[in-house]
């Protein structure tokens, strides 16, 4: 009888411990460790009951408001690897200790990622018809595409290369200038052009992309020779080690510098504050180290360029273009910076507005079919 009510007890033991812990614990409104706002505990209504949503919302906030959420994830992780399972959370385990990010056929919705993408080119043309100069899309692919090598024998994976040709030909046919960002990261597949630990490119990765713009802008090239690379932090862990948990190598971050290049001013439009540069150095001891390049996203921003006064660029885009947009101030003397995520108006309202003479669309693929407006 003793052994027939001891399972029972230990159980409701394990309850009341955890269920003192949620009581005790405050809701969490951000987890730095995952980078991400955790979901609050919803309100409840009649119509939320029956369209089931407050169910689901329910049970979203239970679980990234679990007591200990950070180790039972590394836990979790653990356990699967020893079953041999390949990736964990979407996250693949790849060679040297690193990580990649999962994008199976399944993850995509292709009817609302083409509608996107022409919506995408709907308004580039319209835009075409109010600037001076021209108008371009540059869609950025992820590292298991580019660097297929790094996945687990036999892993299947979206088709970004197709997918993005499909978008250039596209744009190609409407006039609009396609830049060919994955042709220029994989030549360079063995290289470090993606994070180890993050979901997007390093700043080498950027460069080659801004290698791929200046030839589809008919520019001339800027050489890797002509920066100075400065590592500014060498223990970055991403968002892929927040989903898992456990110890990888971590990634370096670096700055790229033309010789001879000063600091270039960034103005926040929207917060009415400005910075003395578009590096900010206090955010490399944050989690969230990839928000030294710009220190974040924000609806409009503006960085200051060398050229004279009168060339600039919009740049409509996610946050894989924080780390290239840089690399225009060779170019332009302005560079704005729209992020449709927060920024809710319409964007050929600020074209009219702010008059640039080109427009770049610069969207990861995964970014732009979840995220862009």
């Amino acid at each position: 009888m003793k052994k027939e009510w001891l399972l029972p007890l230990v159980f409701v033991c394990c309850m009341a411990v955890f269920l003192a812990a949620d009581i005790a614990v405050p809701d969490r409104i951000f987890s730095a460790q995952e980078n991400r706002r955790l979901a609050q505990k919803p309100a409840f209504s009649v119509n939320a009951m029956l369209d089931k949503s407050f169910m689901e919302q329910y049970e979203a906030y239970v679980t990234d408001q679990f007591p200990g959420r950070d180790g039972f994830i590394a836990l979790k992780t653990f356990a699967q690897r020893l079953l041999g399972k390949k990736d964990v959370n979407g996250v693949y385990f790849a060679p040297g200790n690193t990580l990649v990010e999962r994008h199976g056929t399944e993850t995509v919705d292709m009817e609302k990622a083409n509608r996107k993408s022409a919506r995408m080119v709907e308004q580039a043309l319209a835009i075409q018809d109010m600037i001076a100069g021209r108008v371009g899309v540059m869609l950025v692919p992820s590292a298991d595409s580019v660097q297929a090598w790094r996945l687990p024998a036999f892993a299947e994976s979206f088709d970004q290369e197709g997918w993005i040709d499909s978008v250039g030909s596209l744009a190609r046919e409407a006039g609009i200038t396609a830049v060919d960002a994955y042709g220029a990261l994989a030549a360079h597949e063995k290289e470090d052009i993606f994070y180890g630990t993050d979901h997007h490119w390093t700043t080498l990765g950027a460069f080659y992309g801004y290698q791929a713009w200046a030839k589809a802008w008919g520019l001339p090239a800027a050489e890797l020779t002509e920066y100075e690379r400065t590592v500014v932090r060498e223990d970055f862990l991403g968002t892929l080690q927040a989903k898992v948990n456990l110890s990888v190598t971590p990634d370096r971050i670096e700055r790229f510098d033309r010789t001879g290049e000063g600091e270039h001013r960034l103005r926040l439009v929207y917060e009415k504050q400005e910075a003395a540069s578009c590096y900010f150095y206090e955010k490399l001891q944050t989690k969230d180290a990839y928000t030294f390049f710009l220190g974040g996203n924000y609806p409009v921003a503006e960085i200051e360029g060398d050229r004279d006064a009168g060339r600039s660029i919009m740049l409509i885009k996610d946050s894989f273009a924080n780390c290239f947009a840089p690399f225009l101030t060779r170019d332009y003397a302005r560079i704005w910076l729209v992020d449709r995520r927060y920024y809710r108006g319409d964007v050929t309202e600020l074209i009219r507005e702010y008059q640039p003479e080109d427009v770049l669309y610069l969207y990861n693929v995964f970014q732009f079919v979840e995220e862009s407006g």
